[in-house]
C-alpha cells in the first residue's frame, strides 16, 4: 500500500472547446496515469478516456494472475495499445482517434512507468529536479541525433511533433523506466499543457514547497494566467514514509537519473 498523499486535476485551459485529457488513479493498485488525445484528431478525448479505463482493467488482471509488477505494467500497457487500435479502426464515430498514455505503477517502495508520448513525469528528491521521462517528440529525436542541443529543442517548431501515440498502430511498446522511493520524494505526472508554462526552476520550487492539492491548484491557475493555450492535466504524489533500505537504495540509483536542476 502507497504510503504518501495525492491528487490529481485536469482543466480545459482558456482557448480549446473540448477537454481531451484524462487522467487516473486507483489507489488499490498504485497506479497513476495521464492520457492526452491528440487536438485536432476526432474523438480524441474518447482515446484517452478508454485507454485509461483499459489500462486499469488490463493492469488489475495482469498482478491478479502473479504477474511482476513491472512486468504486469508493461503487458496491460501493450494490451491497451491494441484495444485502442482495434476501437479506433474499426468504428467510423472514432477512427483516427490517438493518445498519449503515461503511467506510473508505486508498490513496494519501488516505481514502475511505461510512456509513450510527450507527457513528463518529474521527481522533486533532496532539492534536485529529475525528469523521468522522455518526449516522443520529434525534437527529441533530433536532440539524439545530435541536431540540436536539449536547451533549442524547448523552443523549436517540433517540440510538439509527437512521433508515438496509441491508436497508430496495433502495438505500440512503451519506453519502461523502474527505481526505488524514497522518503519525502515528490513525483509530478504533467501533460505538455501544464508543464510548457513553468520553468525548472519554478516546478522545483513549486513541487517542494506544496503539497499535492494546494501544488495542482497553484499549477492550474498560474498557467492559465499565462495563456492556458491547451488542456492542462496534472497527478502529484508525495510519499511520506519508505523504508530505510529503499530511500538509501533511492538515493543511491539517483546518480543515473537525468538532472535538470
Amino acid at each position: 500500500m502507497l504510503r504518501g498523499k495525492f491528487y490529481g486535476i485536469t482543466d480545459l485551459g482558456r482557448v480549446r472547446t473540448r477537454n481531451e485529457d484524462a487522467y487516473l488513479i486507483n489507489p488499490i493498485t498504485g497506479l497513476f496515469a495521464i492520457a492526452d488525445g491528440l487536438g485536432g484528431r476526432k474523438a480524441g478525448d474518447f482515446a484517452s478516456n478508454y485507454a485509461l479505463e483499459v489500462l486499469d482493467e488490463e493492469l488489475q488482471h495482469f498482478l491478479h494472475i502473479g504477474k511482476h509488477p513491472r512486468e504486469a505494467l508493461k503487458e496491460a500497457f501493450i494490451r491497451t495499445s491494441t484495444r485502442v487500435y482495434e476501437r479506433v479502426t474499426t468504428s467510423l464515430e472514432v477512427r483516427g482517434a490517438m493518445t498519449t498514455l503515461t503511467a506510473m505503477l508505486i508498490r513496494e517502495h519501488k516505481w514502475y512507468i511505461a510512456h509513450v508520448g510527450d507527457t513528463r513525469i518529474y521527481l522533486a528528491r533532496d532539492n534536485h529536479l529529475y525528469l523521468l521521462t522522455e518526449d516522443d517528440t520529434k525534437a527529441q529525436l533530433m536532440v539524439k541525433r545530435g541536431l540540436i542541443s536539449a536547451k533549442e529543442a524547448l523552443t523549436h517548431p517540433a517540440r510538439n511533433v509527437l512521433v508515438r501515440a496509441l491508436g497508430s498502430r496495433s502495438i505500440v511498446k512503451p519506453h519502461t523506466y523502474e527505481g526505488y522511493t524514497a522518503k519525502g520524494d515528490r513525483y509530478l505526472l504533467a501533460s505538455d499543457g501544464l508543464y510548457a508554462y513553468f520553468t525548472d526552476e519554478e516546478l522545483l520550487r513549486y513541487m517542494m514547497s506544496y503539497e499535492p492539492k494546494p501544488l495542482l491548484e497553484l499549477l492550474r491557475d498560474e498557467a492559465n494566467e499565462r495563456g492556458g493555450e491547451d488542456n492542462l492535466t496534472a497527478v502529484a504524489i508525495m510519499i511520506t514514509d519508505a523504508p530505510l533500505i529503499a530511500t538509501l537504495l533511492a538515493r543511491f540509483q539517483t546518480f543515473t537519473l537525468r538532472r535538470l536542476i
